[in-house]
């Protein structure tokens, strides 16, 4: 604080005695010195004595806390490979801006990971940021690269097992694989083989879900629209574009409005 330091200011002294003598200061100009003297006195007394003027304060608005702290695990389909802005575009984004303006999203998509690198990669990351609401999907990559059934179940029981042992209260939401036989990427893929190794897949990730008593996002069912939509999908012939990322939020967020009730 701003210590003001008052001075006492000195005036000279008048001999009263001679000014009577003198006779030559009139009654008219004694009254207007005493009258202009006691008017400096008067100021310098308020100058003095008066304290420090109120100083502005600043004041920060702090913004709201998060009402849902989101983390989204999974590979290049979570982290928005296939659009022009992945950091914008990609559809943890989209279905964080559903949800609401309170919340605040970690997306630890990382494009080429399977489920044994998530466990030891983004699986800490996500424990340490405490989320509220986590989504999980974690597949095709293992599907594509032929990762033995028993060892995917393995790896993926154990990142829901312990984001769930880690926050009772947390929403977990695990997507299986959706319908592969729609994309170029797999045109040349016997569809019937192909068939049967996503529906193995995704019996894993439904016992993985039922076992935990986590929520299911069943994108194998929900996503058949992309048959009659192929303008959802870049031009990697794999990965959605915008558009289709769009589309897969709404259905983890239709999802999720379900489970409210």
């Amino acid at each position: 604080m701003q210590q003001v330091h008052c001075a006492r200011i000195a005036y000279p002294q008048y001999n009263r005695r001679l000014l009577k003598r003198s006779g030559h200061i009139s009654q008219q100009v004694r009254t207007i010195f005493n009258s202009f003297f006691c008017l400096l006195l008067f100021i310098f007394l308020l100058i003095a004595c008066a304290g420090p003027a109120p100083s502005k304060q600043l004041q920060l608005q702090v913004p709201p806390a998060a009402r849902i702290t989101y983390v989204a695990i999974g590979a290049s389909d979570t982290f928005g490979t296939g659009t022009a802005d992945p950091a914008t575009q990609c559809w943890p984004v989209d279905l964080a801006t559903s949800l609401g303006p309170q919340v605040r999203l970690i997306n630890l998509g990382i494009p080429g990971i399977n489920a044994h690198d998530a466990l030891n990669i983004e699986l800490p990351v996500a424990l340490d940021e405490h989320p509220t609401l986590i989504t999980v999907w974690l597949a095709v990559n293992d599907l594509v690269d032929k990762v033995p059934l028993d060892s995917y179940q393995r790896d993926l029981n154990s990142v829901v097992q312990r984001l769930h042992s880690a926050n009772l209260k947390a929403r977990i939401v695990v997507a299986n694989v959706p319908d592969l036989t729609f994309l170029p990427r797999f045109k040349n893929n016997n569809v019937q083989e192909l068939h049967q190794t996503i529906a193995a897949y995704n019996n894993v990730i439904s016992s993985v879900v039922q076992h935990n008593h986590v929520i299911l996002v069943d994108l194998y069912q929900n996503w058949q629209t992309l048959a009659e939509h192929p303008e959802y999908i870049s031009q990697d012939g794999l990965h959605p574009n915008a558009i289709g990322y769009a589309q897969v939020a709404e259905i983890f967020y239709h999802t999720l409005q379900i489970q409210k009730t």
